[in-house]
Formats: C-alpha cells, sequence, structure tokens
C-alpha cells in the first residue's frame, strides 16, 4: 500500500517513470522505488527473478510476495553489502515494481543519504522495461514456433495419408491395367 511517491527525474530514453516513497511490504513500512510498467506481471517477476540468478544474489526469504536478498552484493546498484528487497503488483493490466534498498537495520537507501546509490535503482528500474519487453518478445515467437511445429506436424501427417492413397491408387491402376489385358478364362 503506497502512502506517498516523490516522482523523480526520469531519462528522455525511457519512458518509466521511477517514483520514491514509503510503500508498505509486509509488516513494515520502507522506503521504496518504484515503477509500472505495461507488462504482464509473471513476466516481469521472472526477468527479476532471473536477474538476481544472473547476480548471483541468494533469496534470504520470500513473504507474502517480497522477496528478500540479505547481506547481499549487487554490483548493478552498490560496490558494499546491503539489503535488497523487491515486490511486484499488477493491477487492472499494469505492473508495478517496488525496490527497496537498505544498508542494513532499516538504514533505507534514499536521494537525499545515498544519490548515487538511488540513481542505479532507478536506472536499474528504467532499463527493466527493455529487458521485460525482450521477454515477451521471446516467449511470443516461441508460441509462434510451437504452432509452426504443430501446424507442420499435422501437415507431414496429411502428406503421408495422400502418400498412402495415391500408392493404393496406383496399385489399383495396376491391377485394373493387368486385368483388361488378360486372356478371358477358358471353360
Amino acid at each position: 500500500m503506497l502512502v506517498f511517491m516523490l516522482p523523480l527525474a526520469t531519462y528522455a530514453q525511457s519512458e518509466v517513470e521511477v517514483k520514491e516513497g514509503n510503500v508498505k511490504m509486509g509488516k513494515k513500512k520502507m522506503w521504496a522505488f518504484s515503477a509500472t510498467y505495461r507488462h504482464d506481471k509473471s513476466v516481469t517477476a521472472a526477468v527479476l527473478d532471473k536477474n538476481m540468478e544472473d547476480a548471483k544474489l541468494k533469496r534470504s526469504s520470500r513473504k507474502k510476495g517480497v522477496q528478500a536478498y540479505k547481506a547481499a552484493q549487487w554490483p548493478a546498484v552498490s560496490d558494499t553489502r546491503g539489503d535488497y528487497y523487491y515486490r511486484v503488483r499488477s493491477k487492472k493490466g499494469k505492473t508495478t515494481v517496488y525496490m527497496v534498498a537498505s544498508k542494513g537495520y532499516d538504514n533505507y537507501v534514499t536521494t537525499t543519504n545515498d544519490a548515487a546509490t538511488a540513481a542505479k535503482v532507478t536506472q536499474y528500474l528504467q532499463r527493466l522495461d527493455g529487458q521485460i519487453a525482450a521477454q515477451e518478445a521471446i516467449q511470443q515467437k516461441e508460441v509462434e514456433m510451437k504452432q509452426l511445429e504443430a501446424k507442420n506436424a499435422a501437415m507431414a501427417k496429411e502428406l503421408e495419408a495422400s502418400k498412402e492413397a495415391q500408392a493404393k491408387k496406383a496399385k489399383e491402376v495396376r491391377e485394373l491395367r493387368a486385368t483388361q489385358f488378360a486372356p478371358a478364362p477358358v471353360k
């Protein structure tokens, strides 16, 4: 549940607006960065999970949709160890990602107390849009490939049936020709 959000400056190449504000994650209120995307929640969550896996971050816990990575070093965001949390929510066809970076003991990163890390989190959330779009395109192409494979399999079956029918007709023609020129049986 959002209490309030302050818009951050967005970059010209990105149309995703990243906001900063208090968010309730689980039972705690945390200072979070949020971005809303026009992508499916499952694809967004899958891309986030893959990014965390690629960064070799180990998930500490998962409670009420909040993914926690405690005492993790995430070079894309900060050179020092910290706690990272995220939650993915979807409403009316839009998916919102809430990302929290903490230096430990509820010392949340904000634009005022750590501008460099805040800027990296903002950039990460903005680049995420392109990654999600690419993943959706890949999934769409995979669906199209499966449809083509099914169509090809059906056509192969039809071709095989047609070849069998052609062979059967050729055999009938040979039999008819053989009987056409055969001498009549003698009685």
